[in-house]
C-alpha cells in the first residue's frame, strides 16, 4: 500500500508541474460491485472447485478485470512545444494487493512527433497501438506489453482527405522462452518478433491492422513438456462510414484477430476469433446485433448476440438485455447437439450523471464443456450489483 500512495503522490505533483508548462491530462476509472455466481453440471458431477471463484465476491462484470474490479488513472502529457511527451496507464485489478497482483503499468512511454507530425517515435513500455482491435470484446495489440519496445509510425500528409499511417515496432518475445535451451538471445531474434502495422481512413471507411512475426528463440502453448513454435499473429479492424452519412445514428464495423498462423503444430497455437457489429442508436434507444467467428484447429464456433436497451426518465433508467446462442462446427464436443452455448443477460442500470452509474445485472449460460459425461451441459449463473465512476 505504501508504494501505491508514494506512485499517486508523485504522479500528482508531475501533474501540477506539468501542467504550469505544457499540456497535462488526467482521467480515469473506478468500478467495483457484488458478485453470487454458481457453476453446476446438470448431470450430476461436481464441477472443478480449483478453478472456481467464491460464491459470493467483490467484483464487477462491468469489463473490469476477474478480481475486486477495477481502479485505473491514464495520463498523458504533451510539451509546450507541442511534439513531445508521454502516455501511461496505471491499473489495479485486486485491491487485495498480493505480491504479483498488485498495481501495474499496462504502459509507460514517451513519444515525439517530427517532421510536421509526420514521423512520431514512441519508447518505453508500449501501449495504446494505432493498429489495434480497439474493442469492444476484444482489446488486442501485438506490441509487447512486459519489457521495452520502439514503435516508429510514417503519417504522410501528401493525400488531402486520406489518413494514413504504417509503421513498424521493434519489441522483446510475446511468448514462453524455454530455459533448458540456454540460448541468449540475438539481434536476429528481436528483429524476427517485429510488429508491422497500417492504417488507412477517408470519408468512408477507416481499416487497419497489425502483424507480428515470430522467432525461434520463443515458444507458445506447450503439450507434454514439449515446447512448439508460436507462429505469427495478426489484428485487424474495419469501420463502415458510407451508410452513417445516410442514417447518422446507424454504425458497421469488424475486428478480429489470427494466432498461430505458419505455426509448426497449429493444432495446438491456431486460434481466431471475429466479431461484426451493427449498431443502431438514437437517443432513446440502442439496438445491437453482433455475429461472431471463432475457430480453433478443430472446432470453429459461429454464434450471434443481440442486445437492446431504452433510456427512460432522459437516460436516468435505462433498462436493457442481451442474449446468445452458437453452435459448434467440425469436431463439435457433443454429436448432433443444437448448440454449443445459449446465454441470456438482463441488466437494469440507473445514471446519475453521465460517468457514475448503479446497475444490477443477471446472467444465465448453458453450455456443453469437453471432460463431462454426455450430455455435457454445464450452467453457469451471476448476479451482479455493481457500481462505477469516471473521473
Amino acid at each position: 500500500m505504501k508504494k501505491i500512495l508514494i506512485i499517486l503522490m508523485v504522479a500528482l505533483f508531475t501533474a501540477a508541474s506539468f501542467a504550469q508548462e505544457g499540456t497535462f491530462a488526467i482521467n480515469g476509472e473506478a468500478k467495483t460491485g457484488v458478485i453470487w455466481e454458481e457453476v453446476v453440471n446438470r448431470n450430476g458431477t461436481e464441477v472443478d472447485t480449483s478453478k472456481k471463484q467464491p460464491p459470493v465476491r467483490f467484483g464487477s462484470k462491468d469489463d473490469a478485470g476477474d478480481f475486486d474490479g477495477r481502479f485505473r488513472i491514464n495520463m498523458e502529457y504533451t510539451s509546450p512545444s507541442g511534439i513531445m511527451g508521454f502516455k501511461g496507464r496505471l491499473n489495479w485489478d485486486n485491491f487485495n494487493n498480493p505480491p504479483t497482483s498488485g498495481p501495474n503499468w499496462t504502459y509507460g512511454f514517451g513519444w515525439g512527433s517530427f517532421l510536421n507530425d509526420q514521423l512520431v517515435m514512441s519508447l518505453g513500455k508500449l501501449g495504446a497501438s494505432p493498429w489495434g482491435t480497439g474493442g469492444p470484446e476484444m482489446w488486442r495489440e501485438l506490441e509487447i506489453i512486459a519489457a521495452a519496445g520502439i514503435r516508429f509510425e510514417f503519417k504522410p500528409k501528401f493525400f488531402e482527405g486520406h489518413d494514413i499511417n504504417v509503421g513498424f515496432v521493434l519489441n522483446g518475445t510475446d511468448g514462453y522462452t524455454d530455459a533448458s535451451d540456454n540460448k541468449d538471445a540475438t539481434l536476429m531474434d528481436y528483429l524476427s518478433e517485429t510488429v508491422v502495422g497500417a492504417s488507412y481512413k477517408n470519408k468512408w471507411f477507416m481499416a487497419r491492422a497489425a502483424y507480428r512475426f515470430d522467432s525461434p528463440l520463443d515458444t507458445g502453448e506447450r503439450t507434454g513438456g514439449d515446447p512448439v513454435d508460436e507462429g505469427t499473429k495478426l489484428v485487424y479492424r474495419f469501420e463502415e462510414y458510407a451508410l452513417r452519412r445516410l442514417l447518422p445514428d446507424l454504425s458497421l464495423w469488424a475486428l478480429g484477430f489470427f494466432e498461430g498462423l505458419g505455426s509448426s503444430a497449429p493444432d495446438q497455437t491456431y486460434k481466431t476469433s471475429n466479431w461484426v457489429f451493427a449498431q443502431y442508436a438514437p437517443s432513446n434507444f440502442t439496438a445491437q446485433m453482433r455475429f461472431g467467428f471463432e475457430a480453433t484447429y478443430a472446432r470453429t464456433v459461429i454464434f450471434v448476440k443481440p442486445s437492446f436497451s431504452y433510456k427512460f426518465f432522459n437516460g436516468l433508467l435505462s433498462p436493457g438485455i442481451e442474449l446468445g446462442y452458437a453452435n459448434d462446427f467440425g469436431k463439435k464436443i457433443w454429436p448432433n447437439s443444437d448448440y454449443s452455448y445459449i446465454e441470456l443477460k438482463p441488466k437494469l442500470q440507473v445514471d446519475f450523471a453521465p460517468d457514475a452509474y448503479v446497475a444490477f445485472e443477471y446472467y444465465y449460460r448453458l453450455e456443453n464443456k469437453f471432460g463431462l459425461p454426455g450430455p455435457p451441459e454445464q450452467e453457469t449463473q451471476w448476479f451482479n450489483l455493481r457500481t462505477g465512476i469516471k473521473f
